[in-house]
């Protein structure tokens, strides 16, 4: 599995955007470090035969991650409430790989959004 190009996974976020809250929409475009790294961790999990994960997981393993490497700095500022939706994103982006994580209602997006716009 190879990621798809940033101004491709942009695409995809425009076309669906009505399942993504506004905060996450402009958020998203100021941090591809972010989604590359989320998506970098989830083939990972994939890779070694995971088929369910959790993206709030990978959220905090990159938090931690970053704080690490960044001597002095404070790490990434991922807030909690985007996990839901880099995950959406991440199936919409990666068909191929359907149920790492389970989707749930969100107070900003209906669950029945998402399944009518995929």
């Amino acid at each position: 599995m190879s990621a798809r190009p940033f101004s491709v996974v942009l695409d995809q976020l425009s076309r669906h955007s009505v399942i993504f809250p506004q905060d996450f929409l402009d958020w998203l475009p100021d941090n591809a470090h972010v989604w590359e790294a989320f998506v970098a961790e989830a083939f990972d999990v994939y890779q070694r035969g995971y088929r369910h994960y959790s993206a709030r997981t990978i959220i905090h393993f990159l938090r931690h991650h970053s704080h690490v490497r960044e001597a002095g700095g404070d790490g990434w500022k991922i807030n909690n409430d985007h996990s839901p939706y880099l995950a959406r994103l991440f199936d919409i982006c990666y068909p191929e790989m359907p149920g790492l994580w389970a989707h749930r209602e969100t107070p900003k997006v209906r669950r029945d959004t998402f399944t009518e716009a995929a």
